[in-house]
């Protein structure tokens, strides 16, 4: 045998490999738009994380990409693209700031003029929108070529070969600084404490169709409604980390801050929709379990950025009385059955607010109504199916007439009138009239 010739087994066919290629493609792919997606959509924020660093440390750990440095460079240039900044990217990669500028240099293509390249506009991990310039790269020589990399010359081999990058050691996870939150009855609650300042959750989807953000001082609640969108989530397992206690109330004084901190992306700033805030949607934060000092903490919060028109609901409206109310404040109440028609109708007598609106969300009864003048805004609603611990709940699609009846007596009451998507999506939808004459 020539002493350059190498004896490798072999153990898939060319048509395997092929195949097994082609597919491994695809998975990189597919792995880049998720990403992309993942921004863009501010997953992070759905799942209740602080923080695009936060949701990549807690969800993805160390299991980071391990790429070539041209199988990197092309994946930093296509993120880059979809606009995440440096930092996000490196969160995601798992590299450093500089090792990401790095890689955009790199693919600035220099000219014999050193045209400096024009800045681009990027979506920071809080939402807003950034301009970012992109320095091009200095002419290398052969020597420079691999300077500052992770990678390595290889020594003079006995035959040609390629060089491959070395194996970096696995970065070690900080351990988390932990906060002490209190349930209702005082109990000491321990949560990571986020690594970003608080900021409101974006609220892209149906389910809030009529407000741009969420934002969740408090969550839980001791209703025990069955049919509960917000007791599925906080007792689901992927929201385990974001709900240690489940659907427990808790303080979440850590996010008193959001509404000083959110910023409406400048492309939406002329969007009423942007300025709303639908405040504890995974809570009821005038239960009778929950102690005042919450309530005052939350409401000095958002007096203290009155930019935001906040958008309050409750089961339990006489909580209201009394309280000092943002200047935009949209107050309002949840009423799905028949005995909580008196007691919203009592308690918003006495209510003063910027808006006043009625949430019947689900409409599980007919309701009968003594004067609705008293609301600016009625909202009506089908029941969605729900995965509670207790096995499924299942959709409740409200027949036609009884949602006519009230979108009637509402508009004769001067009410506006908003009908909830899921009463046309058929997810249940509404049960529609289909009748037909009788004959013999």
């Amino acid at each position: 045998m020539n002493e350059l010739e190498v004896n490798v087994s072999v153990s898939v066919t060319t048509p395997e490999a092929r195949d097994l290629t082609d597919r491994i493609k695809v998975a990189i792919n597919g792995t880049r738009l998720m990403i992309k997606e993942a921004y863009t959509k501010r997953a992070w924020a759905a799942l209740s994380y602080e923080s695009w660093d936060a949701y990549c440390a807690a969800e993805f750990g160390d299991e980071r990409l391990e790429l070539t440095r041209d199988e990197r460079r092309e994946l930093v240039a296509d993120l880059a693209d979809t606009g995440l900044s440096v930092r996000a990217i490196a969160s995601v990669t798992g590299d450093s700031h500089m090792t990401v500028q790095r890689d955009l240099r790199a693919g600035v293509t220099p000219t014999r003029e050193s045209v400096t390249p024009e800045p681009r506009r990027v979506i920071g991990m809080d939402g807003k929108t950034y301009t970012q310039s992109v320095r091009p790269p200095e002419p290398q020589s052969d020597e420079d070529l691999f300077a500052g990399e992770d990678w390595v010359q290889p020594a003079e081999p006995e035959f040609e070969r390629a060089a491959t990058p070395p194996i970096a050691p696995a970065r070690p996870r900080p351990e988390p600084v932990l906060l002490t939150l209190r349930t209702h009855t005082g109990a000491p609650v321990p949560y990571p404490k986020p690594q970003s300042k608080p900021t409101f959750n974006s609220t892209p989807g149906a389910g809030i169709s009529w407000a741009n953000w969420s934002w969740n001082p408090v969550t839980g609640c001791l209703h025990g409604c069955t049919y509960c969108y917000a007791r599925e989530l906080a007792n689901s397992e992927r929201l385990k980390a974001a709900y240690p206690v489940g659907f427990t109330p808790l303080f979440h004084e850590q996010r008193l801050d959001a509404p000083a901190h959110t910023v409406i992306p400048a492309e939406h700033r002329d969007d009423p929709a942007w300025r709303r805030v639908f405040v504890c949607s995974m809570a009821d934060l005038y239960g009778r379990w929950v102690p005042q000092e919450w309530i005052d903490r939350v409401h000095a919060s958002m007096l203290a950025s009155p930019q935001w028109q906040y958008i309050l609901l409750t089961k339990f409206p006489d909580r209201y009385v009394g309280l000092d109310m943002p200047p935009g404040a949209w107050v309002g109440t949840s009423v799905d059955e028949q005995k909580r028609v008196r007691i919203a109708e009592r308690a918003f007598s006495e209510i003063r607010g910027a808006v006043k609106w009625l949430s019947l969300e689900p409409l599980l009864e007919p309701l009968e109504f003594t004067d609705l003048s008293m609301f600016d805004w009625v909202v009506i609603g089908a029941q969605t199916q729900t995965q509670q611990p207790d096995g499924t709940v299942p959709g409740f699609a409200p027949p036609f007439e009884w949602v006519a009846r009230i979108v009637a007596q509402a508009r004769d009451a001067g009410c506006r009138v908003h009908l909830k998507p899921n009463l046309f999506d058929g997810r249940p939808g509404m049960q529609r009239i289909d009748e037909y004459p009788l004959t013999e």
